[in-house]
């Protein structure tokens, strides 16, 4: 729901009445407590006044038991008085005698509440409980012969004192009605009073906005509101002198774009720019810095008002500066293209004799730039008043000021431009000599440049084979020393084998031929032939499993060896052409060209492969990223020492249309600062290292479309470089 603002009238007279109502409201919570009070003293008083008469008379008599007395007493005044309600007299003892208007009777064991503990005097407004009314209840303790007998209770009827508060409330609402009502007369009558010239002024206000600056609002008072009249009258007076500059401003704007020649048209400008002013005279100061070295100016145009001096000489006329540091400060700050407004009231001499010599009361100076420089100065003097210029006007005047100096930079570039079409030939002719010069120059370093590219492509490319070649023929290294074992233990088995021993146990029984059975049975050595047998039997048998598994370990190591090679020359072959091929099929080969080196030095590889679909890419340079991140993770893990070396390599599909491939260790890690640069060409912290293997692998990557990245927590905590390719490359690789 929108909320609907009161008008400033409606919150005046709000404000108004509310402060009157509530000093109202103030004054009647304050006085009806006060004048119940009054009203309670008066009952306390008779009430006190009836105690003591009773007191007085009864006080004996009940001491001496003489109730009839009590009683009557008790009755007189019950009669004569119809605001008493009852009289109570009550012993110590208990027993009271209870008297009302009509009757009488006595009470053997009355209440506390007929004699307190306390004994002193009370009295208040409250329902009796013998009675069950409202009374006022006074009670006062009695005694005799400086004996306490006992308590003498007065009650008061509440009807006089009911009708009075009801009295006084009624007269105290009526009178604050009548006060409200009459404060928010009074509130309306100041509020139309306040607000009607306000009124006046809006309406004032609301014509010049509509565009009517012929609108004045009338001073008829002399407060605040009168003088915000009069700053309105004097806005709308601004405002009219600027509607009247700015008309001038766009005055001028037009010819001095309709006329290529501003000299010829700057005179009407300077005659409207005066009369929308109302200056005394418009002067345009032309520097002259090259006559002497004070920078002294001339009066190159004029226009004057009627009955405005003419300045001394002749027009135009040289005028010097003034002297003094005053002067200098005012050519200072025009050389700084700032505007300067000089009234003559706040000057000191020498300056303000030359302005009154020259009868000027104030001058505005506006910088005339010309290419960031002073051209001149455009001057409006004022000889009648020493006159405020407004913000607005400064403005409005600085850009009539803007457009004199782009005319004039059009006028001289309209100049140039005639000096430069006589001699259009000639700086053609130039031009095309040195443009031909530099075509010359530019495809030759073109030419430079795309030998150097090519030469560097070459060089990567080079540079990746050595690494696979590398690391070809450390792992063909590796698997060469298990074969050069082999070898060798097959080598010493066949020369400490026990086959010499049989050639002379069959010699010797070639010598026993004709008597064999007899020697194997009776003689000594002969008996012992069969069990040697047995015995080299068992071991030549066992000696033929070793070499037989020697021979079958060298077979799987020849062949291990020549799968390398193959692989090797496979990815050797072309490279450059995108084909489709599955990522983890190129990781496994990587692996597999640094399986002996990762045995060797106790490296664990951990295989967390996806589901990953085929990639349409450049596989040699995919096999050159790997290869260069599992060397550099495998001498990580080796270098840092700890005995729980593991490199982590994963692929993943990211996305629809990517898959990342990372490499993780558990190795040296990499600080902080190097993370940026590690990727630079050159750049590497290994003392055997050329800093050239991830620089290629990082435009590897980029030319096939993904990106290489590395993250590292600190020294000592391992790092990770991620592969992110494609799945489709968008343009082949060079």
């Amino acid at each position: 729901m929108k909320r609907r603002n009161l008008s400033i009238m409606a919150k005046l007279t709000l404000l108004s009445w509310l402060v009157a109502s509530t000093t109202l409201a103030v004054f009647v919570i304050a006085i009806l407590p006060l004048e119940r009070s009054t009203f309670l003293k008066n009952l306390d008083s008779k009430a006190r006044g009836v105690a003591v008469s009773l007191r007085d008379v009864t006080a004996s008599a009940v001491v001496n038991e003489d109730y009839s007395t009590v009683v009557d007493h008790c009755k007189e005044m019950l009669n004569g008085d119809e605001s008493l309600a009852f009289l109570v007299i009550t012993k110590n003892d208990g027993f009271s005698l209870v008297s009302e208007r009509n009757h009488w009777r006595a009470e053997e064991r009355a209440g506390k509440e007929w004699r307190p503990d306390k004994r002193e005097a009370f009295g208040g407004i409250e329902v009796v409980p013998l009675f069950n009314k409202r009374f006022y209840h006074y009670a006062q303790p009695f005694g005799y012969s400086g004996i306490e007998w006992g308590w003498i209770h007065v009650g008061l009827s509440l009807k006089d004192y009911d009708a009075s508060v009801a009295a006084l409330v009624r007269r105290t609402i009526l009178l604050a009605v009548g006060c409200m009502l009459l404060s928010l007369g009074a509130s309306v009558a100041h509020a139309i009073q306040i607000v009607r010239p306000i009124l006046r002024l809006r309406a004032v206000v609301q014509n010049v906005a509509d565009g009517d600056l012929s609108a004045r609002a009338e001073i008829a008072r002399r407060d605040e509101l009168g003088s915000l009249a009069g700053s309105v009258n004097t806005m709308t007076e601004a405002l009219l002198r600027r509607d009247r500059i700015l008309q001038a401003v766009r005055f001028a704007a037009e010819k001095f774009l309709s006329r290529p020649d501003w000299e010829s048209v700057i005179g009407a400008v300077m005659a409207k720019l005066g009369e929308a002013t109302g200056v005394s005279a418009i002067r345009i100061y032309e520097n002259r810095p090259d006559i002497g070295t004070q920078l002294p100016v001339t009066v190159s145009y004029e226009w004057l008002a009627a009955g405005a001096p003419r300045l001394e000489a002749g027009f135009p006329e040289e005028i010097r500066p003034v002297a003094g540091s005053v002067a200098r400060g005012w050519i200072g700050a025009l050389r700084r293209g700032e505007t300067l407004a000089l009234e003559t009231r706040s000057m000191e001499n020498p300056a303000r004799a030359y302005f009154l010599k020259r009868g000027i009361q104030s001058e505005l100076l506006i910088p005339i730039m010309f290419e960031e420089t002073c051209w001149g100065t455009l001057a409006l003097d004022d000889c009648a008043v020493n006159r405020v210029w407004t913000n607005a006007e400064r403005d409005s005047l600085r850009a009539a000021a803007d457009m004199l100096g782009a005319a004039v930079v059009r006028k001289r570039t309209q100049d140039a431009l005639v000096e430069a079409k006589e001699t259009l030939e000639l700086r053609v002719s130039e031009r095309t000599s040195e443009l031909s010069r530099q075509m010359a120059e530019k495809e030759k370093a073109h030419a430079a440049l795309a030998e150097a590219q090519q030469k560097l492509i070459e060089a990567s490319h080079r540079a990746g084979m050595a690494e696979v070649a590398t690391g070809v023929l450390h792992n063909v290294g590796n698997v060469l020393n298990s074969v050069n074992v082999s070898a060798t233990l097959a080598r010493e088995t066949i020369r400490d084998s026990e086959v010499a021993s049989l050639v002379r146990v069959v010699d010797l029984m070639e010598a026993h031929a004709a008597d064999l059975p007899e020697y194997l049975a009776s003689d000594p050595k002969g008996s012992q032939i069969p069990g040697f047998l047995r015995q080299l039997a068992s071991h030549l048998s066992r000696e033929h499993e070793r070499l037989l598994r020697e021979h079958e370990q060298l077979g799987r190591n020849i062949e291990h060896i020549k799968e390398i090679v193959v692989m090797q020359q496979d990815y050797a072959r072309v490279s450059g052409i995108l084909e489709k091929v599955s990522i983890i099929h190129l990781v496994e080969d990587a692996l597999r060209m640094n399986e002996a080196g990762f045995s060797r030095q106790g490296v664990k590889v951990v295989r967390r492969f996806s589901e990953v679909p085929l990639v349409t890419t450049d596989r040699h340079k995919v096999i050159q990223i790997l290869i260069n991140l599992l060397r550099n993770a495998k001498y990580a893990v080796d270098v840092s020492g700890r005995p729980d070396k593991m490199i982590i390599i994963s692929v993943e599909r990211v996305g629809d249309d990517r898959i990342r491939v990372d490499v993780s260790d558990n190795g040296i890690g990499i600080a902080s600062e190097n993370l940026t640069r590690i990727f630079s060409h050159g750049f590497t912290t290994r003392k055997d290292g050329h800093g050239f293997g991830l620089h290629s692998g990082a435009n590897s990557a980029r030319d096939l479309g993904g990106s290489l990245n590395v993250h590292s927590d600190g020294p000592g905590k391992g790092a990770v470089f991620t592969l992110d390719l494609p799945i489709q490359s968008e343009r082949p690789a060079p």
